[in-house]
């Protein structure tokens, strides 16, 4: 069985924990905690390490292993952690906030340097698409085009396995091709 890391990025209250819990085969590990801070107003509980969850993906032999990494800046040295051998990346980004491309533009850039390593592949999964159509999606990719990215975005509903479970198998999709690619210049 090939084993796959894949880290859900993004800001607190975006969906990282809700997409893991909507998919994950086994019971969820979650680090929530009751939120002490007005960082992401309405929302009770932030994640202040990780999250991780487990879904098996195309034919049950490949394991993509879910974590969540926490999305306040002040836990940002989680994501060093959690960044190291990881294999994908799903930045999660919330199309109703005034600034979304922004946001989107700062996740990017603090993710860099795994984002555009050679042996990670990444996705933009756009949530809460049904209550704010804009920025529309190709705001995004050219939005990712200008920073220098040539990974793909799309919309995402996090509550919704099958919406998830797409996007995985999209990644993992990526991920094999690239793996191909990488035995077949050996």
């Amino acid at each position: 069985m090939q084993d796959y890391k894949v880290i859900f990025i993004g800001r607190s209250g975006v969906g990282k924990t809700t997409a893991i819990n909507s998919v994950s085969e086994i019971s969820p590990v979650s680090t929530e905690v009751l939120a002490t801070d007005s960082s992401c107003p309405g929302k009770e509980k932030t994640t202040v390490a990780f999250d991780y969850g487990e879904v098996t993906i195309p034919g049950g032999i490949n394991r993509m292993r879910l974590y969540g990494a926490p999305g306040q800046q002040r836990f940002s040295f989680m994501w060093d952690i959690l960044d190291r051998s990881s294999t994908g990346f799903i930045l999660l980004v919330d199309n109703t906030l005034p600034d979304a491309l922004e946001d989107t533009r700062a996740y990017l850039k603090a993710h860099k340097d795994k984002l555009t390593g050679s042996h990670a592949v990444a996705l933009v999964g756009i949530v809460k698409y049904d209550l704010s159509p804009s920025p529309d999606i190709e705001c995004y990719r050219r939005l990712l085009w200008d920073e220098g990215f040539t990974f793909e975005a799309a919309v995402l509903d996090a509550r919704c396995a099958d919406s998830v479970l797409l996007l995985l198998k999209i990644l993992f999709r990526r991920l094999e091709r690239q793996r191909n690619n990488e035995v077949m210049k050996k």
